[in-house]
């Protein structure tokens, strides 16, 4: 398809400071440190016990300002959360009007190009991008479409949403994202240990999101997200239906 952008119902909170780096490197479950300006990443953020919080996408805009942006609603859990944790550390975080804009379609970032808060979309690709940043910096690229229309694009890419496939609580190996939202090197955050522990014994989590196609039977599953061409389901431990989240293409 040509490129279409929408305005995305995520809340953006911004961590700013001297320590906002190492402070989000300890509590996250991916690797902050290795972040360069300009990069983005996805991350788990997860309870003591191990169980999600949320899945957030971090984005480091200079030095020391990074945001982390979460489906609407999650954005003072997340602050709730990480404020329990902040100590002495040098770092302070708010929720913000910041807008994240979805760029999707055949060669979505060489449209939008290089600018001031791009972030990696869902799996990683040049037809999927978003641009985390004040109402004023956002660029105008393509043709302007409901926000329905980019999150179908998101459930056909089998990418999952927080608060509607994921559920607070759930065990990490739920969510499907483990892959690219947590780092197996960097090491202790608050949760690694579940973590590490179903890795290293290949346990399955209890439920498992998967990705089937629309027109598919899915018996004893729970339809969560609807796409053109794919359904996302909560599915049982041990259920074979449809396959295990992943992304369908290279990513570019």
């Amino acid at each position: 398809m040509s490129v279409v952008w929408a305005d995305l119902e995520r809340d953006v909170v911004i961590v700013q400071g001297d320590d906002a780096g190492t402070f989000l490197h300890s509590q996250l479950a991916q690797d902050i440190n290795s972040l360069p300006v300009g990069g983005s990443v996805h991350s788990l953020l997860l309870a003591p016990t191990g169980h999600v919080v949320a899945l957030v996408r971090v984005v480091r805009h200079v030095d020391t300002v990074y945001t982390l942006d979460v489906e609407r609603g999650f954005g003072q859990k997340v602050i709730d959360r990480l404020q329990r944790y902040v100590l002495r550390s040098k770092v302070a975080m708010r929720t913000s009007d910041w807008v994240v804009r979805a760029f999707r379609g055949e060669g979505a970032a060489a449209s939008v190009g290089r600018v001031a808060g791009l972030a990696q979309a869902q799996w990683g690709s040049d037809d999927a991008v978003d641009v985390v940043a004040e109402p004023s910096s956002l660029p105008l690229t393509g043709e302007r479409v409901d926000a329905a229309v980019v999150d179908a694009t998101r459930v056909d890419s089998s990418w999952p949403s927080m608060g509607i496939d994921i559920e607070e609580g759930d065990v990490p190996a739920t969510t499907g994202v483990v892959q690219v939202a947590v780092s197996f090197s960097k090491g202790c955050y608050p949760g690694q240990e579940l973590v590490e522990r179903m890795d290293s014994r290949n346990t399955t989590a209890p439920v498992v999101l998967r990705a089937v196609p629309v027109d598919s039977l899915v018996d004893g599953c729970t339809v969560t997200s609807r796409g053109n061409r794919v359904v996302i389901v909560r599915a049982p431990r041990g259920t074979d239906i449809g396959r295990p989240l992943a992304p369908t293409h290279r990513p570019g």
